[in-house]
């Protein structure tokens, strides 16, 4: 229950946020289909897992994006959460996974993906072009031995990704 109201607060949090200028991805209405929604673990697979990941989480890579501005942390978002797509696109995962909610995490992750997507065009075309390249590691994540472990580390990428947007506040 605590990590309900946990997402709820930062749901409206985000909702509430107005420093991202030129990317109405941040700010949206309360309730609107629109809206950043980072999936609990439950969401991801259905069931919780205590197992520690087979892959190191890139704790120095995330470092780097707390300097970051902010729109370069959308990039990074975007790009991170494209990766993460791409993973759960394998169809490789456990069969023992609720297809029903595995499916519904893609399309909610593939809707955050594309409005995300609309918001780099955007930014790009104001931007420099200096890819700062820190999600280089989520491509070693095929190489984990078992889809648990990948999970765990994919939970600690979009909380990591809630933290930095948290930070712009």
């Amino acid at each position: 229950m605590g990590s309900i109201s946990f997402w709820m607060c930062l749901i409206l949090t985000i909702c509430t946020w107005h420093k991202t200028f030129g990317c109405t991805w941040m700010r949206t209405l309360p309730k609107s289909r629109s809206m950043f929604q980072v999936f609990s673990n439950n969401t991801i697979t259905g069931h919780v897992v205590s197992r520690e990941p087979h892959i190191t989480f890139p704790y120095e890579e995330y470092r780097h994006v707390d300097h970051f501005k902010d729109d370069d942390k959308i990039v990074f978002i975007s790009q991170t959460l494209n990766a993460i797509e791409k993973l759960y696109r394998s169809d490789n995962y456990d069969s023992f996974w609720d297809q029903e909610v595995v499916d519904e995490f893609m399309i909610d992750l593939h809707r955050q993906t594309l409005e995300l997507d609309q918001c780099v065009k955007a930014i790009r075309a104001t931007l420099p072009t200096s890819d700062k390249g820190v999600n280089k590691n989520m491509r070693y994540i095929h190489i984990a031995s078992g889809w648990e472990g990948i999970r765990n580390v994919v939970l600690k990428h979009m909380l990591r990704l809630v933290t930095i947007i948290l930070t712009n506040q």
